[in-house]
């Protein structure tokens, strides 16, 4: 018994200094072909291997048949380290040129999901570390990880009565979240760079909570 609750206890402080990683800025869903991108931030002083980490996409809208599965070519398994205060972006080549930026890794167009999905981040011992739920707001729509429920540790959307283009947090790894307008030209998306409060935004994120701040330059 007390060499479970060691490793218990173990487990526990490894997740929670590996929660220092968030997920920090989402673009998925425009006009268009879709400029893609996630961006992920370093709260800690030190730098953070992510060889074994992994980005999963799960399909989230409860009238698509697909509704559990992975979309498009996650899990993303993630490489290299992220510097302490840094970024770590995986992107399309169309967020790339849009937006004038290097990422980290590339993934294809349509990499993230239209309707509502799930982002789960892990790490290099599968431990679930952040959950994003992105939903329009259609009824019975639920986060999930591979069909089974979750409660998010934070919800973005819907915008009226769509999916929100993306989502990024009021102050890099900031507990509260702002949508992204549903333009790309000019993007108003700051992937691999410090994200901006909205002077007065209203945002209602905490545990599974509500964004409803807009973006503006």
């Amino acid at each position: 018994m007390k060499l479970t609750i060691a490793i218990a206890a173990l487990a526990g402080i490894a997740t929670a200094a590996n929660a220092g990683i968030t997920i920090n800025e989402i673009l998925g869903n425009g006009p268009g072909n879709d400029s893609e991108f996630i961006e992920l931030y370093n709260t800690t002083g030190a730098s953070v291997d992510l060889t074994g980490w992994s980005i999963e996409l799960w399909e989230s809208d409860i009238d698509n048949p697909n509704y559990g599965s992975a979309d498009a070519g996650a899990p993303y398994a993630l490489s290299g380290s992220i510097d302490a205060g840094g970024y770590f972006t995986i992107a399309n080549a169309q967020a790339q040129a849009l937006m004038a930026f290097t990422a980290n890794m590339t993934f294809g167009n349509n990499s993230i999901e239209n309707s509502s999905y799930t982002v789960i981040l892990r790490d290099n011992m599968g431990n679930a570390i952040e959950s994003l739920f992105m939903t329009d707001g259609d009824a019975g729509d639920a986060a999930n990880d591979a069909g089974t429920g979750i409660i998010a540790d934070s919800t973005v959307g819907p915008d009226g009565t769509f999916l929100p283009a993306g989502a990024y947090r009021l102050g890099d790894g900031n507990a509260s979240w702002g949508i992204l307008a549903f333009s790309q030209t000019p993007p108003n998306a700051t992937p691999g760079s410090a994200n901006v409060p909205t002077p007065g935004a209203l945002a209602l994120l905490g545990l599974g909570g509500l964004a409803t701040a807009r973006r503006r330059r």
